[in-house]
């Protein structure tokens, strides 16, 4: 070949790349939306359309006439949403083509459920009677706002939350320069210990439906004196145990006799004696003494609170149901959009193929961040009612029915994915993810990968983890998990995956409770929970790292950093074939805790028809696919189910641990493989927390074959 012929071969092959490209470039319609854009806009970058549901009909009458994928971009501002937003195969869209809704380059469309208010519509308090209940030193920094001029028809209500509690819509909340306000309470931070109980109420968890609430009293304070009005107080606490938190209005407070009776019952009845037993009282305009702290006025229609110094912006959420729901489509992807100021969900999604929630942020929502499959619709928040049906779009009562409706299908699709997200300031979750089928163990391959989740318990404080992951084969990696009164994760289902994740400053107000939780299913097994950091777990009670609770089987624990993680790092409550090895333990008072519980107090699990024979029964546990995948499963009853066996620790490195394990040493057999040591065995920095090995470490002397943990590559990296 001559040189000019070559030249011109590479000209030509140059040129039909350069066309390729181009061809490439074509192949996507763009359709552009901008708050500033107008009803007439063709959807052009020069002519955006105004809304982002008419660009979704554009885009959908486009998807019928070609084969090419359609961006929707949005510009840089805030989307006012009233009703939810639809991408729902055959009403607002066709699968027949990839979908992508982004943002235009860097700037940050805002995807709003609420009102900014007008600054003209912030005055001064002009009530006389209610300036007298403000407290002197701020009462003249107090400002309304008249709701209904501020266009809010519905202010919603305050609920019940907690324990046993189904999820629901938060009443009217409001954002002063984007930081979420709070409903007057007192006092601003922790509780009052509960003194002595009078009557314990009602206990719905034991069978009393009576609704009757409890009588307790207080002692050395004084402060009830002022609150005028305490019918409309409500109070928020753990008022028995640790885990379960609760929040019930008042029935009268006696401040002569120093009682206060509530409306309604807490699930396990009112207790004192122990340092959780307390409670705060909310909903009290005297109390109005922080920045950001509000009251709203049901009858009046008036909303008051304490504006910071430099306020710059007022929103107050209105949107109940979600800001966007897509339903049986596939190929989706939603990138860079910020989800806020909402009373309910971020996003719902069911019965979905490959959607792609990308690099997204939810703030300041009343429910969760996004919400994979059904919930289930709640007949009542009373405490002898649960669930009754699933229900699109909503939680509702979907912990309770999953607890006793253990392979309810929650239509969560597969493929599916969040990734490079950010979720804070929510007031019941992160995210709830599902996906598979657990009578066949088909994978959901549903995950949540790269994202920071953190600050996710305004409102509800226990049982509302950070991810909840149910079904069968998902997979949560690369996350940071933190800054909760209660648990980070919760799990139900089978062969997960929880990997290089972040967990820290986790159960921090809860007791008896962990970072990582599940239990009560010796079923649900083929869990794997490896090259994970828990560290900082746990405040003042007794709280766990990773919790297999009240029989849990089957979740393999190796590869994982353990410092400074709660009373116990791994807690394996009566459980069996939950192995740990290869992980690090340092400074936390148990390596590990074992017990034998199905043996005594919890031995109603497993008698005849009970719990644990009808967990195991609904999945046909005695054949495939269950009897091949768990070998040990098929002979659970006929091998001492009440004994812990097969919860082996061998190959751990423990590192100034006071003690190695809570329990009988011998049903949790630490073989000599480990090794300890008051030493730094050869971390790379102990001082900065850096716990990966260095080549020199004596660790490859003292445990023959110890893999050295990929610290590096655990947690979130942001994404630019």
């Amino acid at each position: 070949m001559t040189v000019n012929s070559l030249k011109k071969g590479m000209i030509g092959l140059a040129l039909l790349s350069a066309s390729a490209v181009c061809s490439y470039a074509q192949q996507s319609i763009k359709i552009y939306v901008s708050p500033k854009g107008k009803a007439q806009g063709t959807g052009t970058l020069q002519s955006p359309v105004s809304d982002i549901a008419k660009a979704l009909k554009t885009a959908n009458a486009a998807s019928k006439k070609s084969n090419r994928p359609i961006e929707i971009i949005l510009r840089g501002g805030v989307y006012p949403i009233t009703n939810t937003l639809e991408i729902v195969q055959d009403k607002t869209w066709s699968s027949r083509v990839p979908l992508t809704i982004k943002a235009y380059n860097k700037e940050q469309p805002v995807i709003h459920g609420g009102r900014i208010v007008s600054s003209n519509l912030i005055q001064p308090v002009s009530d006389p009677s209610y300036l007298s209940r403000f407290l002197p030193e701020i009462r003249n920094k107090i400002r309304q706002v008249d709701l209904r001029k501020a266009g809010i028809k519905s202010i919603g209500k305050l609920r019940m939350t907690g324990f046993t509690r189904p999820f629901a819509p938060a009443p009217l909340e409001i954002f002063t320069n984007d930081e979420p306000g709070k409903i007057a309470r007192w006092p601003n931070k922790g509780s009052v210990p509960i003194y002595s109980v009078l009557d314990t109420g009602s206990i719905p968890r034991w069978g009393d439906s009576t609704n009757r609430g409890g009588t307790f009293t207080y002692k050395d304070i004084n402060r009830p004196n002022r609150w005028k009005e305490p019918a409309k107080v409500w109070i928020a606490g753990f008022f028995m145990w640790g885990y379960a938190d609760d929040a019930v209005p008042l029935k009268s407070i006696d401040t002569l006799k120093k009682t206060i009776t509530t409306l309604r019952p807490h699930a396990y009845g009112f207790g004192s004696g122990k340092p959780w037993r307390a409670w705060y009282a909310y909903n009290l305009p005297e109390e109005i003494d922080l920045p950001g702290e509000y009251y709203v006025d049901t009858e009046t229609k008036m909303l008051y609170f304490l504006p910071p110094d430099n306020l710059k912006k007022l929103e107050i959420s209105e949107l109940e149901t979600p800001l966007l729901a897509i339903d049986d489509v596939k190929n989706i992807k939603i990138n860079n959009l910020n989800f806020t100021c909402s009373r309910g969900i971020g996003i719902t999604m069911e019965r979905t193929d490959n959607v792609i929630i990308d690099g997204c942020k939810f703030t300041n929502l009343g429910m969760v961040g996004v919400f994979m499959g059904k919930g289930v619709e709640a007949e009542s928040d009373n405490l002898s009612v649960f669930a009754v049906k699933p229900v699109s779009r909503g939680i509702g009562s979907l912990v309770q029915y999953v607890y006793d409706h253990t392979v309810f299908d929650r239509e969560a699709g597969k493929n599916n994915g969040i990734i490079n997200c950010e979720v804070y300031n929510t007031g019941s979750g992160g995210f709830l993810i599902s996906g598979g089928n657990r009578l066949t163990l088909e994978p959901g391959n549903n995950y949540i990968k790269n994202c920071s989740i953190h600050d996710f318990n305004r409102i509800e404080r226990s049982y509302r983890p950070g991810i909840w992951i149910t079904g069968v084969g998902n997979r949560i990696s690369n996350c940071d998990i933190y800054n909760a009164p209660s648990s980070g994760v919760m799990l139900h289902g089978n062969n997960h995956v929880v990997e290089y994740n972040n967990f820290h400053h986790l159960v921090m107000d809860s007791d008896d409770m962990g970072a990582l939780y599940f239990g009560r299913n010796p079923s649900e097994r083929g869990q794997i929970v490896r090259y994970n950091y828990f560290h900082h777990i746990g405040g003042e009670h007794k709280t766990m790292a990773v919790y297999h609770d009240d029989g849990a089987c089957g979740m393999e624990v190796y590869d994982n950093v353990f410092f400074k993680a709660g009373t116990v790092a791994g807690f394996i409550g009566g459980g069996r074939d939950n192995p740990y090895h290869n992980n690090i333990f340092i400074e936390t008072k148990y390596a590990a805790h074992i017990d034998d519980r199905l043996k005594h107090w919890a031995k109603a699990m497993l008698v005849k028809d009970g719990t644990f024979q009808k967990r195991l029964e609904a999945v046909n546990y005695k054949n495939p696919p269950y009897a091949t995948q768990y070998p040990h499963l098929p002979g659970y009853f006929e091998d001492n189910p009440e004994l812990p066996k097969r919860d082996t620790f061998y190959r751990n490195l423990l590192v100034k641990m006071p003690k190695r394990v809570e329990g009988k040493e011998e049903w949790l057999p630490f073989t000599e493989s480990n090794y300890e040591t008051n030493e730094d065995p050869g971390f790379e920095n102990y001082a900065a927390e850096n716990f990966k090995l260095r080549k020199d470490a004596i660790v490859w002397d003292k445990i023959p074959g110890f893999r050295n943990i990929p610290f590096e590559k655990i947690g979130y990296k942001k994404v630019n």
